[in-house]
C-alpha cells in the first residue's frame, strides 16, 4: 500500500501560465546552485534553437474536449443540413471543410505546445466558442442560397478562431523569449494566422443580399494556404517541428469519434423503425445486424492499418492531409449508410402491404360496380391509415378526393380492367373512364407512399413547406405545394437515388483512401502478398463506387433499390477486406503463426513476424504507465524503424 502511494502522482497546482519548454539538466543544476558551465565550451543556451518541448503520448483533456465539440458540430450540421440534392452535397462539403481545417490548425498547436494553465483554458474557451458558432450558423448555411447574416457570422467565427491561435503562439514566444534564434519561427507562425484572420474579417463585409455571391470561396483558399503554410513552417523551422508529437494519435481519435457519431445516428434510425407497427421481421433484423457489423468492421480495419506512432516529417504531413478527404468520405458514407436502414424498412413496408383491393381481383371485377369498388377501397384505406396515419391534412384530402371520383367511372370499365390484368395483350380503350381510373389510382398510391415516408421521417413535404415559408410564400402557394402528392412522391424517390449514389461512391472512396493512408504509413518493406492484397482492396473500392453506375439504367436501378441488399452488399465487401487483412499467404490457416510447422526440420527455430506490414503498435502498457516501447527516446516514444538495405522506408 505504501509502495503504491509512493508512486502516486500529486496533481500539479493550476498556474496562470505554464511553459511547455523542457529544462535541460544543465539548467536544473544551475537552479540548485551548482557552478555555471563555460558557455564558450558548451554553447549559449539563450541563442540555441534546439529547444525541447514537452511531448505527450495521447491527447489531453483540453484536446479531447475540443474533439467532442467538433463531433457535436458535425452531428448538428448532418441533422439540420442533410444531403438532399447536388447543391446540398456542395454545401455539406464546404461546411465540413471549414470545420475540419479549423480543428486541424488548433490541433497542430495543441500537439506541440498546449499545457494546462489558466491562460490556456481561457483561450480554449475562445476556440470552443468558435465551434459553438459553427453550430449556430449550421441550420442556414447554404452557399447556393446565401443568408447574409449567416455568411458574415461564419467569417467572423473564422477570424476569432485564428486570432486566438495567434495569441497562443504569442504566449509560446514569450516563454522562449531568451532563445533569440527561434523568435523568427514564431513570428512567421503568428503572421500566418493573423493574415488569415484579417482576410476573414475583410471579406465579412463583401457578403451582401446577393444569394449567389462567390466570395465564400475565399474561405477555402485561405484555409488551405493556412494549413499548408503551417506544415511548411513546421518542416522549415526545427522549433515548430511536429516530430515526436501525438498528431497521428489525434487523427486516430477523431476518426473514432466520427464513427461513434455514426453509431448514434444508426441508433436513431432504429428508434424510428421500432416506434412503428410491424417493425421487426427477418430482413430488418438482418439489415440492422449488417449495419452495426459494417461500422464495427470499418473501425477494426482502420485500427489494424493505422498503428504507426509517427512518421518522417513529409510523410506525416501527407498522412495528415489525406485524412481530410478520408474523413469527408467517411462522414458521407456513414450518413448514406445509416439512411439505408431507414429506406430498407420503407421498401419492406411498401413491398409487403397487406391489401385486399377488389381492383386486383379479376374474378370480382367481372361483376362489380363503381359503388362496390369505392366501398372496398374506402375500407382498405381506413385499415392503412390506422397503421400509417397521414401526417398532413392535404394527404387526407387527396385520398378522399380520389375515392369520391371512383363513382365517375362507368360500371362497364371494371370487366375491361379485369381482362387487362389477366391478358397482357389486351389494351384498355383510350376513353374518359381509363383516364379517370389512372389519375385517381396514381393519386391513391402517391398519398399512401407519402404517408409511409412521413411516418418513417423521410418527410419532403415538411421540407417543402419550410422552404416555402423561408421564401415568404403565401398560404395558397403552400397549400398547392402540399397537395401536389405526385411531385412530393417523385422528389422522395429521387432522394433515395441520391442517397444510394453518394453512399456507394463515398464507401468506395473511403476504402481507397484508407489503402492510401496505410501505404503512406507503412514502415516495413513491401512483399508480394501485401502488394497483391492492396490491389484487391483498391479493386473492391472501385467496385463499390461503380455500383452507382446503375443510375444509367432505370430498370436495373429500380430493381436493386427495391431489394433489401443495399446495406448487406457493403457489409460483405467490408467483411472481405477485414478477412484479407488477417490472412498471411505463407502460413496455413489451421496452424498458429508461432507454433512449429509439421514436417519441417526447423520446427524449433523462432522467426520474427516480418509480415506485420501495418507498422508498429501505437502504444504499449508497461510498468503501470502508457509508453511507447523503445530505449533512449524522450517521453516513451518509439521511432519508426530505420531503413535497412533494400528497404522502401523513406
Amino acid at each position: 500500500m505504501a509502495e503504491h502511494e509512493g508512486h502516486s502522482e500529486v496533481r500539479e497546482k493550476l498556474r496562470l501560465m505554464k511553459s511547455p519548454v523542457v529544462l535541460s539538466e544543465t539548467s536544473e543544476t544551475s537552479h540548485r546552485g551548482a557552478e555555471m558551465p563555460n558557455l564558450a565550451e558548451f554553447g549559449d543556451r539563450y541563442t540555441d534553437n534546439s529547444i525541447q518541448f514537452m511531448r505527450h503520448e495521447e491527447a489531453g483533456t483540453l484536446e479531447i474536449f475540443t474533439d467532442l465539440f467538433f463531433a457535436a458540430n458535425y452531428a448538428v450540421f448532418s441533422k439540420t443540413q442533410s444531403v438532399t440534392s447536388h447543391e446540398r452535397v456542395a454545401s455539406y462539403i464546404g461546411y465540413f471543410c471549414m470545420l475540419w481545417m479549423t480543428w486541424l490548425v488548433v490541433g497542430l498547436y495543441d500537439v506541440r505546445f498546449v499545457t494546462d494553465s489558466i491562460f490556456e483554458r481561457l483561450i480554449r474557451a475562445i476556440h470552443l466558442g468558435a465551434f459553438v458558432g459553427f453550430a449556430v450558423v449550421a441550420p442556414k448555411f447554404d452557399p447556393s442560397n446565401q443568408d447574409v447574416t449567416t455568411m458574415r457570422a461564419m467569417s467572423l467565427i473564422l477570424m476569432v478562431s485564428r486570432l486566438g491561435l495567434m495569441i497562443e503562439y504569442g504566449s509560446i514566444l514569450w516563454h522562449v523569449r531568451r532563445f533569440k534564434n527561434v523568435h523568427l519561427s514564431f513570428y512567421v507562425q503568428m503572421s500566418i494566422h493573423f493574415i488569415a484572420a484579417m482576410i476573414y474579417l475583410g471579406i465579412t463585409f463583401r457578403f451582401t443580399n446577393s444569394k449567389e455571391s462567390k466570395v465564400f470561396v475565399t474561405w477555402y483558399v485561405v484555409g488551405v494556404v493556412e494549413v499548408l503554410s503551417t506544415f511548411g513552417a513546421a518542416i522549415w523551422f526545427p522549433v515548430l517541428s511536429l516530430a515526436k508529437t501525438h498528431l497521428m494519435n489525434r487523427l486516430f481519435l477523431l476518426t473514432v469519434i466520427i464513427l461513434g457519431e455514426s453509431i448514434v445516428v444508426l441508433s436513431d434510425k432504429v428508434v424510428i423503425i421500432v416506434e412503428n407497427p410491424d417493425s421487426w421481421d427477418a430482413s430488418i433484423i438482418g439489415i440492422l445486424i449488417a449495419g452495426v457489423a459494417t461500422t464495427y468492421m470499418v473501425f477494426l480495419i482502420y485500427w489494424d492499418w493505422m498503428k504507426t506512432a509517427y512518421l518522417p516529417p513529409l510523410r506525416q504531413m501527407l498522412w495528415t492531409l489525406v485524412h481530410f478527404p478520408f474523413h469527408l468520405a467517411l462522414v458521407l458514407f456513414m450518413q448514406g449508410f445509416t439512411q439505408f436502414i431507414q429506406w430498407s424498412k420503407v421498401i419492406d413496408v411498401l413491398n409487403n402491404l397487406s391489401t385486399n383491393w377488389i381492383v386486383f381481383d379479376p374474378a370480382k371485377l367481372a361483376h362489380t360496380t363503381s359503388a362496390k369498388v369505392q366501398q372496398n377501397l374506402t375500407a382498405e384505406l381506413a385499415k392503412f391509415e390506422n397503421l400509417y396515419p397521414p401526417t398532413y391534412s392535404a394527404t387526407i384530402e387527396l385520398i378522399q378526393e380520389a375515392l369520391g371520383n371512383i363513382t365517375d367511372i362507368s360500371n362497364s370499365f371494371w370487366p375491361n380492367w379485369g381482362k387487362a390484368l389477366t391478358n397482357d395483350d389486351y389494351e384498355l380503350p383510350d376513353d374518359e373512364n381509363t383516364v379517370i381510373f389512372y389519375n385517381l389510382f396514381t393519386s391513391l398510391l402517391n398519398a399512401m407512399e407519402n404517408s409511409v415516408f412521413a411516418v418513417f421521417e423521410i418527410d419532403l413535404q415538411k421540407e417543402a413547406l419550410k422552404e416555402e415559408r423561408e421564401k415568404g410564400g403565401s398560404g395558397e402557394e403552400q397549400q398547392s405545394l402540399s397537395q401536389n402528392g405526385a411531385q412530393i412522391d417523385e422528389a422522395t424517390w429521387e432522394r433515395y437515388n441520391l442517397v444510394f449514389t453518394y453512399g456507394y461512391i463515398a464507401a468506395g472512396a473511403c476504402l481507397a483512401l484508407m489503402v492510401l493512408l496505410s501505404i503512406i504509413a507503412r514502415v516495413t518493406p513491401w512483399k508480394p502478398w501485401p502488394v497483391i492484397r492492396s490491389i484487391i482492396y483498391l479493386l473492391l473500392a472501385l467496385g463499390m463506387g461503380l455500383v452507382a453506375l446503375l443510375n444509367l439504367s432505370d430498370d436495373k436501378l429500380s430493381t436493386f433499390l427495391n431489394t433489401p441488399w443495399l446495406l448487406p452488399t457493403l457489409c460483405i465487401a467490408w467483411t472481405v477486406v477485414l478477412l484479407l487483412t488477417h490472412i498471411h499467404h505463407d502460413i496455413p490457416f489451421f496452424f498458429n503463426r508461432r507454433s512449429p510447422r509439421p514436417g519441417r526440420r526447423d520446427t524449433m527455430e523462432t522467426k520474427s513476424n516480418n509480415d506485420s506490414e501495418h507498422a508498429q503498435p501505437m502504444v504499449h502498457n508497461m510498468d503501470d504507465s502508457t509508453s511507447y516501447a523503445g530505449a533512449g527516446m524522450h517521453h516513451g516514444y518509439q521511432p519508426a524503424p530505420q531503413a535497412q538495405h533494400g528497404s522502401e522506408y523513406v
